[in-house]
C-alpha cells in the first residue's frame, strides 16, 4: 500500500518548517499532505485533506491543539492525533489522553521516540483500515452465506466483541429485525465435568455425540445459532415466536438425557424479546449452567425453577465464588490466600455430608483443570490428584477438606519451584498479580498502567507489552472493559445509585461514565437498569 497522509500543525513557522523538512517521513510510511500555522487553519486543512495522522502542537494561540481534536471528533473523520508540547504538563497530557490522543511527545523530539511513535501509528492505521475493509465486505458475505454470517455475528455479540449497534445494523441490512412476538432463549449444555476424570477416553466422543443429537432434535422444531458458552459448554440460542418454547425445550432435553449413557448438565434461560434479548438470555443461561454444574452429574436447571421461595442463588453463587478464590490463590502461589479461602469454604458447605464431599470433589476438578490448562502439572502432582479421586469414597467430609488443602498447598509449592526455574512462568505470575490488583482497585480513578506496573515492580513499557501479548488488547481497553462489566453487574443487581456505581468503577464524572457506558453497551445506564427492573 502507498504512503499514509500526515498533517503537521504548529503556530511557530520556523518550527513547522523544521518538522516538515527535517525528518524522513516516507521511511516511516507517511507523506506530508498538509500543514497549518493555527488551530483554525488546522481544522480546515484536516477536513479537506482527511489525513490518517495529525501531528499537532498542543499550545497554540486562540484555538489550541486540544480544541482542534474536539472539533474533529464532532465530524465523521477518523484520524490519529499525536500531540507535541515543550512542557511536561500533566494536565495537558491527561486532557489529550481523555480526548483519545494516540501519543504525547515532548519537544525537542527525540528521533528514536518519533520513529517508534510514527511506526506504531502507521500500524494502528493499517489495522483500522483492514478492519473497515472487512466490514465493507459484510454485504457481499451476506449474499453468499447469510446463515453462516449471522452465526459469526451473533457469537461475537454475546462475547462482547461487537456492540449492539453493529448487530442491529446487520439485522436491518438483512430485513430481518425480530418482531414483537419473537423471543430469544438460550440453552447451555455439556457432559458433566466429572466424567472427564472417570471416563477420559469416552469424554470427547460423548460430547460430540451429544451436540450432534441436540442439533438434530432442536433444529427439527426451532431455528437456532450454536456457539460456545463461558467455558467449554455449547450454547444454543433459539429464536422463536412459540409461547410454550421453554417447556418444549425442557422436554426435549429430558428425552436426550435419558437416551445418553453419559451424564448431561443443562440450563435453559427465560425468553427475552428484541435483539438485546440475545445477550440477556445467553448471560442468564450461563449463570444457570454454572449453578447446575456445581450440583453435579445430570443436573438440569430451568430459569422458572429458580424461584424466590427456593432462593438457591446466593448459596450457589457463594460457592462459585469459593471456587474462584481457591483457584485464584493457587494461581498466585499464595498459601495465605489459599488458607483464608478454605476457611470461608468450610463455612459455606451444605449441611449434608454427601453434598459436602461432592462439592469438594468439584473444587478439586476445577482447580486441576485450571492448572493443567494454564501451567501444566508434574507427574507427581497428577498422581496426588488421581489418588484423591480414587480414595474419595473412603473419606469423610472433614478428612476430604484436609486432604484437598494439603494437595493444593503442594501444588503451590511445586509451582513456586517451577517459577524460579522458568522465566516465562515467572512473568505469568506477574500478570496474574496485576489482574488481581486491577480487580481489587477498579474504584480508584487514578488506576493506570504505571500504578499497576509499580505494584508488581515491572517497567511500565515492558509490562504494557507483556500485558498486550497475554490478553491481545491494550491495558487501557482491558481496564475499561473491566469497569464497564462491573457497572453492568451493579446495574443489573440494582445496587446503588448511578453516582454510587460511578464511584465503584473509578469514573467519578457521571456524564463521562454515561458516555462510556453507552459506547460499550449501546444504552445509557438508566436505560440499561430499566431493562432489568422490568
Amino acid at each position: 500500500m502507498g504512503l499514509l497522509k500526515l498533517v503537521i500543525v504548529d503556530d511557530e513557522p520556523i518550527l513547522l518548517k523544521g518538522l516538515i523538512d527535517t525528518y524522513d517521513w516516507k521511511s516511516m510510511g507517511f507523506e506530508v499532505a498538509g500543514s497549518a500555522q493555527s488551530g483554525e487553519q488546522a481544522i480546515q486543512v484536516i477536513q479537506e485533506v482527511k489525513p490518517h495522522v495529525v501531528l499537532t502542537d498542543i499550545r497554540m494561540k486562540q484555538i489550541t491543539g486540544l480544541m482542534v481534536m474536539e472539533e474533529i471528533q464532532k465530524t465523521d473523520l477518523e484520524c490519529l492525533f499525536i500531540v507535541l508540547s515543550a512542557y511536561r504538563d500533566f494536565d495537558y497530557a491527561q486532557q489529550a489522553c481523555d480526548l483519545g490522543a494516540f501519543a504525547y511527545l515532548l519537544k525537542p523530539i527525540e528521533d528514536e521516540k518519533l520513529q517508534e511513535t510514527m511506526k506504531s501509528a502507521y500500524q494502528s492505521c493499517m489495522e483500522r483500515m483492514e478492519h473497515e475493509a472487512k466490514y465493507e465486505s459484510w454485504e457481499q458475505l451476506l449474499v453468499k452465506d447469510r446463515n453462516s454470517f449471522l452465526q459469526v455475528v451473533v457469537q461475537k455479540y454475546v462475547q462482547n466483541r461487537i456492540p449492539q449497534e453493529k448487530i442491529e445494523e446487520v439485522f436491518r441490512m438483512l430485513g430481518d429485525v425480530p418482531g414483537n412476538d419473537e423471543r430469544f432463549i438460550t440453552v447451555c449444555v455439556d457432559i458433566d465435568l466429572a466424567y472427564k476424570i472417570t471416563n477420559p477416553l469416552d469424554y470427547e466422543a460423548s460430547r460430540f455425540a451429544l451436540i450432534r443429537r441436540l442439533e438434530e432434535v432442536i433444529g427439527g422444531r426451532f431455528f437456532f445459532w450454536r456457539t460456545e458458552g463461558g467455558g467449554e459448554e455449547s450454547a444454543f440460542i433459539i429464536r422463536t415466536a412459540k409461547k410454550d418454547a421453554v417447556r418444549t425445550l425442557k422436554e426435549m432435553l429430558e428425552h436426550v438425557k435419558k437416551d445418553e449413557k453419559s451424564p448431561v448438565v443443562a440450563a435453559i434461560s427465560k425468553p427475552y424479546k428484541m435483539i438485546a434479548g440475545i445477550q440477556r438470555s445467553f448471560a442468564e443461561a450461563q449463570r444457570l449452567f454454572g449453578m447446575a454444574s456445581i450440583s453435579g452429574a445430570s443436573a438440569f436447571t430451568v430459569s422458572e425453577e429458580v424461584s424466590p421461595a427456593e432462593d438457591p442463588a446466593p448459596d450457589m453463587n457463594g460457592r462459585a465464588d469459593m471456587d474462584s478464590l481457591i483457584a485464584g490463590a493457587v494461581r498466585r502461589n499464595s498459601k495465605k490466600e489459599l488458607k483464608e479461602a478454605f476457611i470461608q469454604l468450610i463455612y459455606s458447605l451444605p449441611d449434608d455430608e454427601e453434598q459436602q464431599c461432592k462439592y469438594l470433589h468439584r473444587v478439586m476438578l476445577r482447580t486441576e483443570f485450571m492448572l493443567q490448562d494454564t501451567y501444566g502439572l508434574t507427574e507427581n502432582m497428577k498422581e496426588k490428584f488421581r489418588n484423591y479421586y480414587y480414595n474419595l469414597e473412603n473419606l469423610n467430609a472433614a478428612k476430604a477438606v484436609d486432604v484437598c488443602y494439603r494437595i493444593l498447598c503442594d501444588a503451590v509449592e511445586a509451582r513456586e519451584k517451577e517459577a524460579a526455574e522458568d522465566e516465562t512462568g515467572y512473568f505469568r505470575e506477574y500478570i496474574s498479580e496485576a489482574v488481581a490488583y486491577i480487580q481489587e482497585h477498579l474504584q480508584e480513578e487514578d488506576l493506570s498502567i504505571v500504578s499497576v506496573a509499580a505494584h508488581i515492580y515491572l517497567n511500565p513499557v515492558y509490562f504494557g507489552r507483556v500485558f498486550k501479548n497475554t490478553f491481545h488488547m491494550t491495558f487501557k481497553k482491558y481496564l475499561m472493559e473491566k469497569r464497564m462489566e462491573k457497572a453492568r453487574e451493579l446495574l443489573e443487581s440494582g445496587s446503588g445509585s448511578i453516582g454510587d456505581i460511578c464511584d465503584a468503577v473509578g469514573i467519578h464524572n457521571p456524564s463521562y461514565f454515561s458516555h462510556l457506558f453507552k459506547q460499550y453497551t449501546g444504552k445509557l445506564p438508566s436505560e440499561y437498569r430499566k431493562e432489568y427492573e422490568t
